[in-house]
């Protein structure tokens, strides 16, 4: 087995599905977001607005590392973690980086409102959450691209988005 990497936009459901697949998987589960948290002594929007978004890259890098070394897990990593190219790396070459994709309509329902979201707006109204959505998409499609394998995310039950996660991991590893 290797590490299972999560990635996909605010919203697509990498905690969620992360802890689930894990605990199928019989492997530790780390939400990156929780380890920079950790890491800072802070949360991430008073990250980005004491320290900057370069900064909280760089705690991001730094967990990112630690948690990798960690071995067989499943890691829900932030939205934007795969913008740096070191952190692609040391993804690409230790583990199975994996898309969850949901319809913008349906991240900017499930995100609206939330307050613990840096790069969107809490005040948003619904169709500007679909507006700044869809351009964080357009701007992350490219390295999203570079999962070996894509999973739709819908309002459905979870659990059977996990399972076929589940499946398509033993039969590439």
């Amino acid at each position: 087995m290797a590490i299972v990497y999560l990635c996909g936009l605010p919203g697509s459901g990498k905690s969620t599905i992360g802890a689930m697949l894990a605990k199928l998987r019989g492997q530790p589960f780390i939400d990156l977001d929780k380890m920079i948290v950790e890491r800072a002594g802070m949360d991430i929007p008073a990250i980005f607005r004491s320290l900057g978004e370069p900064k909280f890259r760089d705690f991001e890098n730094i967990s990112l590392v630690q948690a990798a070394s960690r071995g067989e897990s499943v890691i829900a990593l932030g939205g934007g973690a795969l913008e740096r190219k070191d952190n692609r790396d040391v993804i690409l070459a230790s583990g199975i980086l994996i898309w969850l994709q949901a319809p913008i309509s349906l991240l900017a329902a499930r995100t609206l409102n939330q307050s613990d979201r840096p790069l969107l707006d809490p005040d948003d109204t619904l169709l500007e959450r679909v507006d700044r959505l869809r351009a964080l998409a357009e701007q992350r499609h490219e390295q999203f691209e570079l999962a070996a394998l894509t999973f739709p995310t819908t309002d459905e039950d979870p659990m059977q988005t996990v399972l076929t996660i589940h499946e398509a991991i033993d039969g590439l590893v």
